[in-house]
């Protein structure tokens, strides 16, 4: 069973990616060195993520890396490069003992959830409940059609489509706080809803995000009564009246925009514009000023960290807060700190009342 972000721990599974050389069928020439160094160094990390979960007495799953050798053109849309499952936090999430998956606009996740198959199954024969939306009818998008970067895509392009990103949700005991403009479809939104009928749904209000977008990241509950917080701005209203600790003096400043827009302007992930974009200027710039808040709580005393931030672990020590780190070089290229590479999926805390 699980309620919270930050009751401890017991299991959880930590993402996977391909091996150096898996993809090369699918990437041009001139990319296949670079990202196949990505791939190595990304392996490492998560390994090495794995590893100190295991040394922590928590139980660690691993999902299925599936070998696609090829692309699969599925009438209405082509699965072009099918995406290693990395982030299942995107679209997957444990909630009391029910297990719920859901599909976003990305085509090359279509068959994300095969990977996660035989972890889910094993939960299932425990008693979990474990629920799919239907699979949706996708359209081929260009670059720019990226959730974060052409917001309109689930309100307009694919607004009949039942697509939901379920790291736009925060466990917090009986309730479940979401950020209700997406990214998502409406009729994604109300699939998650129906089939959650004893956890109550509040909407965030008060945030620099404009009720859009990933809601693991700018702030963490680290119990019942307290909200770590980078800028008040990011607290959602209906947890202002806890106990707020601000430390953001603690961290760099984040500039995201010029990221978002260097992948606008290259061809995507895959592309060798894009790969020698990151490697020569980005590759250090997600362990500098990315995903800081985006950590997994281990209890309420320890948090597991993306990156070495000294001040800010000398900080939280005095709140009797244990900081840990497993380096992941790789963060912003997959678009993930440690919470989105992770899914906890069983935690020792009861359903209970945490907001007013």
């Amino acid at each position: 069973m699980i309620y919270t972000e930050f009751d401890p721990l017991q299991e959880v599974i930590v993402g996977d990616c391909y091996d150096p050389g898996d993809l090369d069928w699918a990437l041009p020439k001139d990319t296949i060195d670079g990202f196949n160094k990505i791939l190595e160094e990304t392996k490492e990390d998560l390994n090495n993520l794995s590893d100190f979960l295991i040394k922590s007495n928590i139980k660690v799953h691993r999902p299925e890396v599936i070998k696609y050798k090829k692309e699969f053109d599925l009438v209405n849309f082509k699965v072009n490069f099918p995406i290693c499952p990395i982030v299942p936090r995107d679209q997957y999430i444990v909630i009391g003992d029910t297990i719920l998956q859901t599909y976003t606009s990305y085509t090359d996740r279509y068959f994300d959830s095969l990977s996660y198959s035989k972890i889910f199954t094993q939960l299932f024969k425990e008693g979990y409940n474990w629920l799919s939306s239907p699979p949706p009818i996708l359209k081929d998008l260009n670059n720019i059609d990226n959730w974060y970067t052409r917001k309109d895509i689930y309100s307009d392009l694919l607004k009949e489509q039942l697509l939901f990103h379920t790291a736009v949700m925060f466990k917090a005991g009986d309730s479940v706080i979401y950020n209700g403009t997406g990214p998502g479809s409406k009729r994604g939104l109300n699939w998650v809803k129906r089939n959650l009928p004893d956890i109550r749904f509040i909407e965030n209000e008060g945030t620099i995000t404009d009720n859009y977008g990933h809601i693991d990241h700018g702030f963490i509950l680290i119990n019942d009564d307290t909200v770590i917080h980078n800028n008040i701005d990011w607290v959602p209203l209906c947890l202002r009246n806890k106990n707020l600790i601000d430390v953001g003096k603690y961290l760099p400043p984040l500039n995201f925009e010029k990221y978002v827009n260097e992948y606008k302007q290259t061809g995507g992930k895959y592309s060798k514009s894009y790969l020698e974009s990151y490697l020569n200027n980005w590759r250090g710039f997600s362990q500098e000023v990315c995903f800081d808040l985006n950590v997994l709580i281990l209890d309420s005393n320890n948090i597991l960290f993306n990156r070495e931030i000294p001040a800010l672990f000398k900080y939280l020590k005095t709140l009797n807060i244990n900081s840990h780190c497993i380096p992941q070089r790789h963060s912003l290229y997959w678009e993930g700190g440690v919470h989105c590479l992770t899914l906890d999926i069983k935690r020792k805390g009861t359903k209970r009342r945490i907001i007013s």
